[in-house]
């Protein structure tokens, strides 16, 4: 399948442009710009290079990259624009959305080679950090794979994981760098891992009218990132979806590692018994996996999965350190096993859970919110407030934690800490939300005894 452009029609820009500015050095030689007569209008505003940035931003947002790149190029004829790398990543996406692949990664590597400390050309603070450099490797790394060099594309995106292991557009185009290598089993497993950092994206690449056997790798890895979250209707459909291409190419074989086709088969039929919820009978048939397939990782998550439900839990947790055994870095097997632990009434290890999941994905409101609680429950409130705050701003990734039920949260431990305004207060936004919020409407009862 020819992926050419993906990024446009995958990520909106302001991800792509959320990436911070690094300091500068040893710039000699910056590339000449494209265009020999440059028009960009900033209006009234001073002729600053920060301007010309802002507006190029405007019309990158818009689609309009011989617009964004004019301004782009102006911008950097300055010194000062000169030393700005996110300046250099965005005449990058300028070029590469105007299909100048070579161009872009020429632009891109100036924005890698400036250092760290440096302010942005556009405004004073914050300045760029190490962390912050993942964006311009896995922007670096799609341009590469637009001009199929997917080794090097490969060897980007894994610079960008080192940085950022979280961001789920870089697995998905390791995924597909991946599958152009041939190298199946990790591609499959790339894309699993998109879909569990990004469950709520959908990557328009698998919706493109033309089918082909690179969409049987997304939509079995989208099938077992699904199962995984618990969205079993959802992991069925793509896997269905998944078969009906595979059924078209039976000479390609996929499954080398650990797993051979039946099994996998097998695999799909517990999680149809899943969605029916006859846990009983699906636990059986990943037993039976099991039994001749003991590192088949998602047969022991979805095995786990089964037993949470049948509330055996000591079974359940020894079943999520085998899948924790086998791949460390799956941040859901450690997010569900603090919530079997936390069920289980063992605290201090579903804290630690919860944490390593945190870790993994970035953080998400529902590990952060079962934090709170947990903490609450230790009458560490200064300590749940702030695991409830983290859990407001973060992305939803499981469903299942209403918001304004980490508010409540909130206002409970400001209430057990005497800090009545502020419990008060914030009663006030839950119930200007939800006027019936029972628990709500009992603390402010408690509230007026002692205001």
């Amino acid at each position: 399948m020819n992926s050419q452009s993906l990024l446009w029609r995958s990520l909106p820009y302001w991800l792509v442009l959320s990436g911070l500015a690094l300091d500068f050095s040893g710039l000699v030689n910056p590339p000449v710009a494209l265009s020999q007569s440059l028009t960009c209008d900033i209006g009234s505003l001073p002729l600053h290079p920060g301007n010309y940035k802002l507006r190029g931003s405007l019309y990158l947002k818009k689609d309009q990259f011989v617009e964004a790149l004019d301004c782009f190029e102006i911008a950097l004829r300055d010194p000062r624009g000169q030393k700005d790398p996110e300046l250099w990543n965005n005449r990058g996406l300028a070029l590469a959305g105007l299909k100048e692949y070579s161009e872009a990664i020429a632009s891109y590597d100036m924005a890698l080679k400036i250092k760290p400390g440096a302010s942005f050309v556009d405004r004073v603070k914050p300045v760029v950090k190490q962390e912050d450099y993942y964006l311009w490797w896995f922007n670096r790394g799609t341009a590469l794979v637009d001009l199929q060099r997917y080794q090097e594309a490969l060897d980007s995106l894994d610079r960008s994981l080192k940085i950022r292991s979280d961001y789920g557009f870089v697995w998905f185009y390791r995924g597909l760098a991946l599958f152009r290598l041939e190298r199946y089993e990790e591609a499959r497993r790339s894309y699993r891992r998109s879909v569990l950092l990004s469950p709520n994206t959908p990557y328009n690449l698998k919706f493109r009218p033309l089918f082909s056997i690179q969409d049987y790798v997304v939509y079995y890895g989208e099938a077992e990132a699904k199962s995984r979250l618990g969205r079993y209707k959802e992991a069925i459909r793509a896997f269905e979806r998944g078969k009906s291409i595979r059924l078209s190419n039976p000479d390609m074989k996929f499954f080398q590692n650990n797993i051979d086709e039946s099994s996998y088969e097998s695999y799909i039929e517990g999680i149809r018994l899943m969605d029916r919820a006859e846990y009983a009978k699906a636990a059986t048939i990943f037993d039976r996996i099991i039994a001749t397939n003991p590192k088949y990782a998602n047969a022991w998550d979805a095995r786990a999965d089964a037993l949470t439900l049948l509330k055996s839990y000591p079974e359940a947790i020894s079943s999520y350190d085998r899948v924790i055994a086998l791949e460390p870095d799956d941040y859901a097997s450690w997010y569900k096993k603090g919530n079997v632990l936390r069920k289980a009434k063992r605290d201090i290890e579903a804290l630690q859970a919860y944490q390593k999941a945190l870790d993994l994905s970035g953080g998400f409101a529902e590990a952060w919110h079962n934090r709170g609680l947990i903490l609450y429950s230790q009458s560490k409130y200064d300590e749940a407030i702030a695991a409830y705050s983290r859990s407001l701003k973060a992305n939803t990734l499981w469903g299942g934690v209403e918001r304004i039920d980490t508010e409540y949260g909130i206002a409970v431990c400001q209430y057990a800490t005497k800090r009545y305004r502020e419990s008060s207060a914030t009663v006030d936004q839950i119930l200007k939300k939800q006027p019936n919020y029972q628990e709500a409407l009992q603390l402010r009862k408690l509230l007026k005894k002692v205001l």
